[in-house]
């Protein structure tokens, strides 16, 4: 009788293991949808992410020119990185673009549970900043802020580098060139080429207005070989030659900072006040001809100051 007992005591015991195993293993297999399934969404949130902040900073490149065209950019960005992005899902305005994006995913453990897809979804939002305070790859050659001159879009603008002319000549042996580190008209040229850092003032402390020092004598020869290597650069790009059309990829556009008046003589300081980007249309001896454009290009920027034509793209979401 005790016999009979005790088996029919193990028949009960393994049925009831065998549903707490039952129990276990699908516990098992909801972790594992959620470890596995948790991290496609991971994955595929941080890819619609990062290809919403391509489409968005690509799309704030030609905001100044067309809110149509950073339309139409975005969504071509956005389609190059495996995601389409229709108009509805783009907003823009005069200095900003966003987009919010929602995508189905396909989950694969979570579908024992019953759960087949969810929906991923982020934004991106870029904004146009309108004044440079200072970075790199800027042309060491001062353009004067005088009564005569004021920025627009397309203004041309001759700088002269001959003595005793009248329009933007030198003062006390000063052409218009900054100091940067290194000396001579070599080092001038190796600037010019390939730019320098300048700034009007450190972030961190906007009364800390930049001074630099003036660079004295005309190097012609070194500096017009430069500027003709920046147009010759140019040659196989269409778009960057004339000025209408020219963007950030053209070499003979060239970031200028804006500095007071040049009123002493021999090497002095002078006060930078902003950035401006220039055309070059042609060098001759003692003469760069071109014009003023607006321009989007990286650096530091700050939504204070005099505006100079030159912008840049934040993230801001």
């Amino acid at each position: 009788m005790m016999k009979k007992k005790c088996k029919l005591l193990f028949k009960e015991q393994s049925g009831i293991a065998m549903i707490l195993v039952a129990l276990l293993m699908f516990v098992l297999i909801g972790f594992s949808a959620i470890v596995v399934d948790a991290g496609g969404l991971y994955l595929e949130k941080s890819r619609l992410q990062k290809s919403l902040d391509a489409a968005v900073l690509g799309g704030a490149q030609v905001l100044t020119t067309s809110e149509a065209n950073a339309k139409a950019v975005a969504i071509d960005i956005a389609a190059d990185n495996g995601f389409t992005v229709t108009e509805s899902e783009v907003s823009t305005g005069e200095n900003f673009i966003e987009i919010h994006k929602t995508v189905n995913k396909d989950l694969t453990f979570a579908r024992v549970l019953g759960f087949d897809q969810t929906d991923v979804a982020a934004k991106a939002r870029a904004e146009i900043m309108n004044t440079l305070i200072g970075g790199g790859g800027i042309t060491p050659v001062g353009v004067e802020l005088g009564d005569e001159w004021e920025f627009a879009d397309g203004s041309p603008y001759v700088m002269n580098f001959q003595p005793g002319n009248g329009e933007n000549s030198s003062v006390g042996g000063n052409f218009g060139f900054l100091g940067i580190d290194g000396n001579g008209a070599q080092a001038l040229a190796d600037a010019i080429l390939n730019g320098a850092d300048f700034e009007v003032y450190d972030p961190d402390d906007p009364e800390s207005y930049e001074y630099v020092e003036t660079e004295t004598g005309a190097m012609v020869g070194p500096v017009n070989d430069a500027f003709e290597t920046l147009i010759e650069q140019d040659a196989d790009k269409e778009h960057c030659q004339t000025y209408e059309t020219a963007d950030n990829t053209c070499s003979r556009v060239v970031t200028v900072p804006i500095v007071e008046e040049y009123t002493e003589s021999g090497s002095s300081e002078v006060r930078i006040v902003g950035f401006a980007a220039f055309w070059i249309e042609s060098v001759h001896h003692f003469e760069l001809s071109g014009r003023f454009i607006d321009y989007v290009r990286s650096g530091e920027f700050s939504n204070e100051g005099e505006d100079y034509g030159i912008s840049g793209v934040k993230l801001v979401e």
